[in-house]
């Protein structure tokens, strides 16, 4: 297992025996200046598509260019849950970017709730957050980034790939999540956390109008913040 010790990169870039493979401006300033990695030493690369492999690495011009050797590991589908959330201000929503990923997160659902703060997002930012979560952990694929839409929107959605929505409600007491967790396919369900502030009355009456296979249940006796019960649900998932 000596290439979990290595640094690994994602790129998108076909991958295959001898095939060269240029790193962004960005990549090559970590590795050359962060990580003060020299000429031939040997790197990972990946993607959801070519699998991992074992690479070597040229420097030209503050540019890294690397050789794929062997292929190391095979393309695998991260089967994880999906995540409904509302956006949160820039770090906070890095911070869940980032530990959603390490936790097995396989779809993201950015929405806009009645108490949502934050009216926008920057998708690639996310991306990018992802990709760096999925580098250290040792993922060979990233979640998918939906764009940003309305809450019941994201939901219908979940609904034509027939998930089950997980409505994890600050003001119920009971059930807990936790005991549903061993009875659920982790990428049979989606996972919906409320904005700062919680849900509105009509959020909640939308889920129990309208969705048949609906699970309503609580994070346990504390209030959370956003950031930290998307986490607490993710993980019971993994």
């Amino acid at each position: 297992m000596e290439y979990q010790f290595k640094t690994r990169v994602y790129n998108e870039s076909f991958l295959d025996n001898n095939e060269k493979i240029s790193l962004t401006l960005k990549q090559s300033h970590k590795l050359i200046n962060v990580l003060r990695m020299r000429e031939n030493d040997d790197i990972i690369i990946f993607n959801n598509i070519y699998g991992e492999w074992s690479a070597k690495i040229k420097i030209k011009k503050s540019l890294i260019h690397a050789e794929c050797l062997k292929k190391i590991r095979d393309v695998k589908k991260e089967h994880g849950p999906s995540l409904i959330f509302s956006p949160l201000k820039q770090a906070r929503s890095d911070w869940l970017i980032e530990k959603a990923t390490e936790c097995g997160v396989e779809n993201l659902f950015p929405s806009l709730m009645t108490r949502t703060s934050v009216r926008s997002i920057n998708i690639e930012r996310y991306k990018s957050n992802a990709i760096g979560a999925a580098e250290q952990t040792g993922r060979l694929s990233i979640p998918n980034i939906e764009p940003l839409r309305a809450y019941e929107e994201q939901i219908k959605i979940c609904e034509t790939f027939n998930k089950t929505i997980i409505f994890c409600d600050e003001l119920r007491m009971s059930p807990l999540i936790k005991e549903f967790n061993n009875n659920l396919n982790p990428s049979d369900i989606a996972i919906v956390i409320g904005p700062e502030g919680g849900f509105d009355d009509k959020e909640r009456d939308y889920v129990q109008t309208n969705i048949e296979n609906l699970i309503e249940c609580s994070l346990g006796p504390r209030i959370y913040r956003a950031e930290t019960a998307a986490l607490i649900a993710l993980a019971l998932f993994q």
